[in-house]
């Protein structure tokens, strides 16, 4: 946009030059009242002098008297065009040095708005284009483009965590998909050994039937597991939270879990804190710490397995502690994503997400699961709530 567009284009010069001519109309005016006060003085002071040096007789003679019209003394007009041009002269030069250097610093801010202006669209197009910080410091124009480089900022980070969001959502469904398709083929393969084979012994029947139900039982955990990542991750649950003893929720965490942890022979101890009462919902915390137990029944080959509870000024501490393996160090990082997990179990009933499911649940407490195992020892798995 060349000088002209803008000047044309915006209000501000125009603005600027209507000032200006009523600025030189209103110096016209006070130019005149004010060269002829001038005037009036300088003739007044003439034909006082004059009257005081010539007798007034001889004055009267010539028509000068005290109470004749200034307008009539020869210096009058003279005085009065010359204070009237000299002052109008003086503020229209004013004037006109103001107009010059406030359209000057008014294009100049054009200027500088067009390259911020050329910036944020090359930064809109392209995330990573820097926006450049322009104009004086504490000026309009700065904090503009300080503005909009913050706005450029977090449109990158937006823009990442999109990313982010999307390889996860690809790498979710992909592994979903690879589950469900395991069972789906065990289903199909069962359906059409049962159709097209005929007088299969009973108790052959009745294999395949039960290996079909249990993959529709495992297809149906899945689902369910995913339906609740989702739900944990979109925020869609409403959670009652309560002031509750955090003791009866460990015991009914254990209660559920009984059956799985007397079918692996692993026997369960508790060292519980009386009197902690931690606000959380019963029945998800519940679902987090079972997942916690499970993950511990079906992976560490443990024996036993310990629940602590601990109370302190600073935190409340929830503590699932197995004498198992242990778990790598480098495999630490990745316990928490859906599916990192590899399972012997072949029926499927072990889906992946538990720990996923129980991070998030936890952490939608304002809690935090905190890990640490020694190969050969065991693992031990902390839901640290600090205090507020």
């Amino acid at each position: 946009m060349d000088r002209i567009d803008k000047f044309v284009n915006n209000r501000s010069p125009k603005r600027t030059v209507i000032a200006f001519l009523a600025i030189t109309v209103f110096s016209a005016i006070l130019s005149f009242i004010l060269s002829c006060k001038i005037a009036d003085f300088v003739a007044h002071e003439q034909l006082m002098s004059y009257l005081s040096t010539v007798d007034s007789e001889k004055a009267s003679q010539y028509g000068f008297s005290s109470g004749m019209s200034l307008k009539l003394v020869p210096i009058w007009a003279k005085v009065r065009n010359i204070s009237f041009f000299m002052m109008l002269s003086a503020m229209i030069l004013c004037a006109f040095l103001w107009v010059f250097f406030a359209v000057h610093e008014v294009f100049s801010i054009y200027d500088e708005l067009e390259l911020l202006s050329s910036e944020c669209i090359k930064s809109a197009d392209k995330l990573d284009n820097i926006v450049s910080l322009h104009g004086e410091a504490m000026g309009c124009v700065r904090r503009i483009s300080e503005s909009a480089r913050l706005l450029a900022g977090r449109m990158v980070y937006l823009d990442k965590c999109i990313e982010q969001e999307r390889n996860y959502i690809s790498q979710f469904f992909g592994d979903f998909s690879h589950q469900i398709k395991t069972a789906l083929a065990i289903v199909r393969l069962n359906t059409d050994m049962l159709a097209e084979t005929e007088n299969l012994p009973p108790k052959y029947c009745e294999q395949l039937s039960d290996e079909i139900q249990l993959n529709l039982d495992s297809m149906e955990n899945l689902v369910v597991q995913a339906i609740k990542i989702a739900r944990l991750e979109s925020q869609a649950i409403e959670y009652d939270m309560q002031e509750l003893d955090l003791s009866d929720t460990c015991r009914m965490a254990l209660k559920r879990m009984a059956p799985v942890l007397r079918d692996k022979q692993i026997r369960t101890e508790v060292n519980f804190q009386q009197g902690i009462k931690l606000k959380h919902d019963k029945g998800w915390l519940c679902e987090a710490i079972e997942n916690v137990l499970k993950n511990s029944a079906d992976h560490s080959d443990c024996t036993a397995i310990s629940v602590e509870t601990e109370e302190n000024p600073v935190m409340i501490k929830l503590s699932v502690i197995d004498n198992g393996k242990g778990i790598p160090q480098k495999e630490i990082p990745h316990l928490f994503e859906a599916f990192a997990k590899k399972s012997r179990d072949i029926t499927m009933k072990s889906a992946g997400m538990g720990m996923s499911i129980a991070q998030k649940i936890v952490r939608n407490h304002g809690g935090e699961i905190i890990v640490y195992s020694t190969i050969g020892k065991g693992t031990r798995f902390e839901f640290v709530f600090v205090k507020i």
